[in-house]
């Protein structure tokens, strides 16, 4: 049974963040549920009352799930940590795209409730691993994530860097060639992933459930250039090159501060052994979400 959640909120999401996490401590307690904070959010605590304080690691370590909330940028951040541990997630829509998040705030009492009597379902959705081969010294935007073993839950994507030049991408699977990409630079995506960036190249919308990753070109300078969908099981190898003197390229995982690699890089990308557990109150909720937001960029 979950009991204990670890609270993530992104403080330029929540228009008063203290009042926005009184309110979901409020609602927990009242159904028996406790919550938890990062160290960050000591004062926070101290004036609600009643709320347990720990780091990053800790709460990964001793809460039954997590509440994220945000929009789809503060999940994706806390997606690797919530992975690695095997914690479940409960988005908490509070930003603009919200196709990961599960629940509204008025609807926060509603899912508290569902979950309080069991009355719930866990969705497993796979993340990619990606391990840069060459070069050995680039530059990593955080000393807590190792390149050799960094997870993203949509896309590992690779560009140019500042100069507005094409850069030339070659992807293999095992000892095959399955493409040659000339132009802004290439998305290696998950199912999630076909919603974000993919999505923005005229890439497929692919089902969660459906176990595959998504090879998708950014801004290809042949127009016979294609998406490409492979199995889950595929270790896809980069070998990418900017041919300017003095250009580079750029890796980014999920949004995240980009990792430096020069005018050549290899690199693998491939499903991860951490799958991201969601916590789901509705029935086929991917669906739901996917109908409401084109609706909304019809308009």
């Amino acid at each position: 049974m979950l009991t204990l959640f670890g609270l993530l909120v992104n403080p330029h999401r929540a228009r008063d963040m203290e009042a926005l996490i009184r309110a979901i401590s409020d609602a927990c307690r009242r159904r028996g549920l406790h919550i938890m904070l990062t160290n960050e959010l000591g004062d926070v605590a101290a004036n609600i009352g009643a709320i347990t304080v720990a780091n990053a690691q800790e709460m990964t370590e001793r809460a039954d799930a997590l509440i994220v909330a945000g929009g789809d940028g503060t999940i994706l951040h806390a997606a690797a940590m919530a992975a690695r541990g095997g914690v479940p997630v409960l988005g908490l829509h509070a930003g603009n795209k919200g196709f990961l998040s599960e629940v509204t705030q008025d609807g926060l009492e509603e899912a508290l409730d569902a979950i309080a009597a069991g009355s719930y379902t866990i969705e497993s959705r796979i993340t990619l691993c990606a391990r840069l081969i060459e070069p050995a010294n680039a530059k990593s935007p955080s000393d807590t994530e190792p390149l050799e073993n960094a997870l993203a839950l949509n896309d590992a994507v690779i560009t140019r860097g500042s100069y507005a030049r094409m850069i030339r991408i070659r992807a293999w699977v095992g000892d095959t060639l399955i493409g040659g990409y000339d132009g802004d630079g290439l998305i290696i995506a998950s199912p999630t992933g076909s919603t974000g960036y993919a999505l923005s190249t005229g890439g497929p919308i692919i089902s969660p459930e459906v176990p595959c990753i998504l090879i998708s070109p950014i801004c290809p300078h042949a127009s016979q250039s294609r998406q490409i969908v492979l199995p889950d099981d595929a270790v896809v190898r980069l070998d990418a090159t900017c041919p300017t003197e003095g250009g580079g390229m750029l890796l980014t995982l999920d949004g995240r501060a980009p990792i430096i690699l020069g005018r050549q890089a290899r690199i693998e990308v491939a499903k991860s052994a951490y799958p991201l557990l969601f916590i789901r109150i509705k029935q086929f909720p991917f669906f739901e979400r996917l109908r409401s937001k084109l609706a909304q960029w019809n308009i």
